[in-house]
């Protein structure tokens, strides 16, 4: 995948995130969330969201990040996620289709956030992003934030276009540190 696509995922993410919240806001105006315009256009971007996400766990699952395992297994239980909250959506935007089973509806949100977690350490410690936890702990605030209000939809989207830096930003150059081949971590001085 190659590091277009994944910056225009990246962007998407929070723009479709606050499209879904706008649709949100004037979907609620009479008090009621329901089918309609702002109902199906909100709902839309929120598909678009996943897509955008699931296009970001390939990238960062299949980058040379180390350690390998941990980031394609990240990766898995993140597309597993987000094969849920699809689902959910699909139901919402039409009514024939069949409702997720209660277990997955459980497990689902939980595979999404900690593979998400996991994929956006790994991946902002390899390429030296800084203080790297600071991503995973913003995608969990995100999570924590749209969980306890879905009115506060547009202070997760910021919040996840910030977290979501280490997945998109850098993809396609060469790995630095650890992730980096011998030749490459011994001319920068990463084995000294």
């Amino acid at each position: 995948m190659n590091g277009r696509t994944s910056r225009v995922a990246g962007a998407a993410v929070p723009a479709a995130l606050l499209v879904y919240a706008g649709s949100r806001w004037l979907d609620g105006r009479d008090l009621q969330h329901g089918p309609g315009l702002w109902w199906n256009l909100g709902h839309s971007a929120f598909l678009v969201s996943w897509v955008a996400f699931a296009v970001l766990a390939v990238a960062t699952a299949t980058a040379p990040v180390r350690p390998r395992r941990v980031a394609r297994g990240a990766g898995v239980a993140t597309l597993a996620g987000i094969g849920a909250f699809t689902w959910v959506s699909l139901a919402d935007l039409f009514p024939g289709w069949p409702e997720l089973p209660d277990p997955l509806r459980v497990t689902g949100p939980l595979l999404f956030l900690g593979g998400l977690v996991v994929l956006l350490a790994v991946t902002a410690r390899a390429r030296g992003r800084g203080p790297w936890l600071a991503f995973p702990l913003l995608a969990l605030a995100a999570a924590v934030v749209v969980s306890a209000d879905l009115d506060l939809l547009a202070v997760s989207a910021v919040l996840f276009g910030v977290a979501l830096v280490p997945a998109w930003h850098g993809l396609g150059q060469q790995p630095v540190g650890a992730s980096a081949p011998a030749s490459d971590r011994s001319a920068s001085g990463a084995t000294r």
